[in-house]
């Protein structure tokens, strides 16, 4: 390479990490011939009746996706597709389809590709980053009707060979689920944005990509060697062999840090004072079981069961679910695993458990709601972990729990399925531990009485933190509002510890917030000597627990609870580090 070519342009830091490879510059939306022609006032029915086909039919399509991201990279990925479902299902779409094709008389083709120009033309004047988001969002939803209308799938993208940095004007979810990981080590993106959907699932897969680039399909030319800088959101271009050996010596400390971080997997978890701190894992499937052991992980504090529904095209017998559970459970035994059940509804769909739609799902019928509802499903899978039960240390976790009311009709199922086992000459653990996730302004509010019925309690902050503030996480309009170190939502930590603390019974935080270390040390001065995190943060969190000392973090939780404002809290806890406490 010529030094004279070596140039750096900037961009934002969508998804961390440092990729070196050659460039492959592609449009990754190519523009289709649409077929456009005036229809009689007779087809004008027939069109409307083929577009409601092809909702269906791109629905089936996505939720086929959702199931295979689910299957690889669990159920929070998954997870976003279902923005794509409602945007499918968006009354303003099919009343400008209709329109069109009654009033303008254009085929249902034609129609679509309007609408979609139309909306996404709206979104875009509205010059806020998370319309713009939504508008690429409609994009590929043309995209995948189109190809409903026409039976075909959606266009392949190129085989790129190993070691590629992919450059491009914008990326779709479409696109970024047919990125093989193997070649393409890194993307580079001229608009996008930190909510938007492929952002999100470059992120799940670990893969580094700066977005908001810009004229980067410009700056570079395909072949141009590239050092994708995903922690200070640079890419140079051609580097010097200056900069070539400073990106070696930065992958090496990299390197030299995840190898530190290893010499800690068989030393205690334990505060500088010796105080125990159990850092479990939150596990989806055998796979992160295997490698929650591999990190010394005090069991699993989160078993999410969704991964085994999702990689199913049926409802999962018992024995398929026994077997799955047990072979999990197998990886982490003697320590527990808390196997929490099936939470579908809201943002997690099932191709084969048609729900309802809802205008709000969130706030509507999921978790434990949904599984009372469906006594059947709730059942087979009782019965599953009650025979796991008698020979692995296992227990049952409830989502979303509500009330007291909700809390018991749940035990009362457990009894229902103890007894039939019993009957049958089933063994079983008839002193399995049983936990209720807190979740909801509800759940902590009614947290005493709850933990009266229970033999654990889990925080899941993530949703809590949704719920108690009344912001959707995954909108970045509102994205400034959703802040984990908000004063109610401190408080909310804190009582909920207190309460378990007085009712003698173990409280752990799985949400986000357990696997950040900067919240470690006022988690723990909070109250909290349990934490579940995802297992390739465990030993991070296990070294920042090794570093503090537990009464320093026991002050720094007693001057934040005083704190009235978010901005206060995020300048004592930078006081506190710089100070050494943390």
């Amino acid at each position: 390479m010529k030094a004279a070519n070596a140039k750096m342009i900037f961009g934002e830091v969508a998804s961390p990490g440092v990729a070196r490879g050659s460039a492959v510059v592609c449009e990754c939306i190519a523009e289709t011939q649409i077929a456009r022609h005036v229809i009689d006032e007779s087809e004008v029915a027939q069109e409307i009746e083929r577009f409601d086909a092809a909702v269906s039919a791109a629905e089936k399509k996505m939720i086929e996706v959702q199931q295979k991201i689910g299957r690889k990279n669990g159920h929070d990925e998954a997870a976003i597709f279902e923005a794509h479902i409602a945007l499918l299902h968006d009354p303003s779409l099919r009343e400008t389809v209709t329109a069109l094709c009654e009033t303008s008389k254009l085929n249902v083709e034609a129609a679509v590709s309007e609408a979609i120009k139309t909306l996404s033309a709206a979104f875009a004047r509205l010059d806020n980053p998370y319309f713009l988001e939504r508008a690429a969002d409609l994009r590929d939803i043309g995209n995948r009707l189109q190809q409903a209308l026409s039976n075909n799938d959606l266009p392949a993208i190129p085989d790129f060979p190993d070691g590629t940095v992919m450059v491009t004007r914008e990326l779709l979810p479409s696109v970024i689920m047919q990125l093989d990981e193997g070649a393409v080590c890194g993307v580079i993106v001229e608009q996008g944005g930190q909510t938007a959907h492929a952002t999100i699932l470059a992120r799940a897969r670990g893969m580094p990509m700066l977005i908001r680039v810009p004229n980067a399909t410009e700056a570079i030319h395909t072949g141009d060697q590239l050092i994708v800088d995903g922690l200070a959101g640079r890419v140079f271009i051609n580097a010097t062999p200056q900069i070539q050996r400073e990106y070696d010596r930065l992958e090496a400390d990299l390197q030299a840090h995840k190898s530190a971080l290893r010499e800690l997997i068989d030393l205690p978890s334990v505060t500088q004072d010796n105080v125990p701190i159990k850092l479990s894992a939150n596990i989806s499937k055998g796979a992160d079981a295997v490698t929650a052991a591999s990190v010394n992980a005090d069991g699993a504090g989160l078993y999410r069961t969704e991964f085994l529904f999702l990689a199913q095209d049926d409802f999962p017998s018992e024995e398929e679910q026994y077997k799955m559970y047990h072979a999990t459970a197998e990886r982490l035994k003697p320590r527990e695993v808390a196997i929490r059940v099936l939470d579908i509804g809201s943002d997690k769909l099932l191709s084969y458990f048609p729900l309802a739609w809802e205008a709000n799902p969130s706030l509507g019928c999921r978790g434990i709601r949904l599984l009372l509802a469906h006594p059947e499903i709730l059942n087979v899978q009782l019965r599953a972990i009650l025979r796991l039960s008698a020979t692995l240390p296992v227990s049952i976790l409830f989502p979303m729990v509500g009330g007291v009311e909700e809390l018991r009709a749940a035990k009362a199922a457990i009894e229902r399925a103890k007894t039939a086992l019993a009957n049958e000459g089933q063994s079983f653990n008839p002193e399995i531990r049983i936990g209720a996730m807190i979740e909801t302004p509800a759940a902590v509010i009614l947290a005493g009485r709850l933990a009266q019925e229970v033999d654990f309690l889990s925080i899941g902050t993530n949703d809590l933190v949704q719920y108690l503030l009344t912001t959707d996480r995954t909108s970045s309009e509102v994205a400034t509002y959703y802040e984990p170190l908000h004063p109610a939502v401190l408080s909310a930590l804190a009582s909920v510890a207190a309460v378990a603390k007085e009712r003698e019974i173990s409280v752990s935080v799985c949400g986000e917030m357990a696997g950040n270390p900067a919240y470690t040390m006022l988690l723990l001065g909070l109250g909290f000597r349990t934490l579940s995190i995802n297992p390739g943060e465990l030993l991070e969190i296990k070294s920042a627990v090794r570093s503090i000392n537990l009464q320093a973090a026991d002050e720094l939780a007693r001057e934040v609870l005083a704190l009235g404002t978010i901005q206060e809290v995020k300048e004592c806890l930078r006081k506190s580090e710089s100070r050494g406490l943390s």
